[in-house]
């Protein structure tokens, strides 16, 4: 096996109530327990809405977090790019990791000045709150920049977390497939788990819900990104439908659009008794909401991965989502779940009305619980990014080592 590396990751920023810091927490004490250092530098890190805990967990398995204040990957200052060098030089890294597009350009530099490989991670994340420019799909413009980026400042390799961001790789910003590394991402399918039917009912009660009450769960940063809106109005068809089903959705999850989603979804009793939102909640609570819940609604207008969905698949949720990012690698239709269009209520009460009336919804239950626990466990996600990393880590050293060619 190889030897142990050392990789420098690169963050524009860190939210740390958000998918991508989730994913960041298991990458690390991952990494961090299976022998390799981490160090990371980033921009800003923001601990709102309770995630003071996820924070603490970063810093206890990264060798050290350096965070500078007024970082910018686009227009990096020169004090950032030599600070950053010199930490490469202290810390004997081996690779430089930028998570995100967005730190590339500055990766890039770095590297170059220091002669590492770079190993660029996309996993991407809608932050606006201009809902019309979240059409589920790149601009020309967009596109454009993703190319020039990709062939100006190039990266040895690329970890593509989905099936999708491989795709984007290769279509989109013309990367050779044989740069490309396939990881899909990992959750702890050992606490992300099947309930046993004393643990669901608990859950039930918890949340104050009866044993016939159709249970969805909408989990995610409260951004507009994510369709509370889209499954509100789904709900008020199936209303009209289904006047005597008992049917509830919980809203896991905090941000600062909350307000706003809020406002939109809460227009009348009826509403305050079909929609409950829990705010900013611990994992533990959150699984609670997956083993309480009967479907999993990901109506995101952009998505990176969908990692919530991974994790209530493996407590037993049937997915519910729209195509965008990892609803490849977790969307067996009529199995483990359904495909709906984008901002399409009627498309996902539609999909939602199948789930109640399925003869075989303990079978989809079961189906997405063996795909999600199979697919997705943290330990082929590190495994397989630690091995990555090892590998370019090994080709670095080796070309440092290499004597220079005599001149002739």
């Amino acid at each position: 096996m190889s030897a142990p590396a050392t990789i420098l990751l690169l963050l524009t920023r860190v939210d740390c109530h958000d998918g991508v810091s989730s994913y960041l927490e298991t990458l690390v004490t991952g990494l961090s327990a299976a022998g390799d250092r981490v160090i990371m530098v980033s921009g800003n890190v923001s601990t709102t809405y309770g995630s003071e805990m996820r924070r603490r967990t970063i810093e206890a398995a990264v060798v050290d977090w350096i965070v500078l204040d007024g970082f910018s990957a686009s227009r990096p200052k020169l004090a950032h790019l030599q600070r950053i060098v010199s930490l490469i030089a202290l810390n004997a890294v081996d690779v430089v990791s930028p998570q995100g597009f967005s730190a590339v350009p500055i990766a890039f530099l770095v590297g170059r000045l220091s002669g590492r490989p770079v190993v660029t991670n996309y996993l991407p994340s809608a932050q606006s709150d201009q809902v019309d420019s979240m059409t589920g799909s790149m601009s020309a413009r967009q596109q454009l920049g993703y190319r020039l980026v990709a062939a100006i400042c190039r990266s040895d390799r690329y970890i593509a977390m989905s099936s999708d961001i491989a795709r984007f790789f290769h279509d989109q910003c013309r990367i050779p497939e044989r740069r490309i590394h396939t990881q899909l991402l990992g959750i702890d399918t050992d606490f992300y788990r099947a309930p046993t039917s004393e643990e669901r009912l608990q859950a039930r009660v918890r949340f104050g819900l009866s044993d016939d009450t159709f249970v969805s769960v909408l989990p995610g940063r409260m951004n507009l990104n994510k369709g509370h809106d889209i499954a509100a109005a789904a709900f008020r068809l199936l209303r009209s439908r289904r006047a005597d089903t008992p049917m509830v959705c919980l809203f896991p999850g905090g941000g600062d659009q909350r307000e706003r989603i809020e406002a939109e979804v809460l227009r009348d009793d009826v509403d305050r008794t079909n929609f409950r939102f829990l705010g900013y909640v611990d994992r533990e609570t959150l699984r609670q909401t997956y083993w309480a819940a009967d479907v999993v609604l990901l109506p995101s207008r952009m998505e990176g991965f969908g990692l919530v969905v991974a994790e209530a698949m493996c407590c037993g949720a049937i997915v519910i989502r729209t195509p965008s990012g990892g609803c490849q690698d977790q969307v067996v239709e009529g199995k483990t779940g359904y495909v709906v269009p984008f901002n399409d209520p009627t498309a996902l009460a539609t999909a939602i009305e199948k789930v109640l009336d399925s003869p075989d919804r303990a079978v989809m239950r079961e189906e997405a619980i063996h795909l999600g626990s199979t697919k997705f466990a943290k330990s082929l996600m590190i495994q397989g990014t630690s091995s990555l990393y090892r590998e370019i880590a090994t080709g670095g050293r080796q070309r440092r080592r290499r004597p220079p060619v005599a001149a002739t």
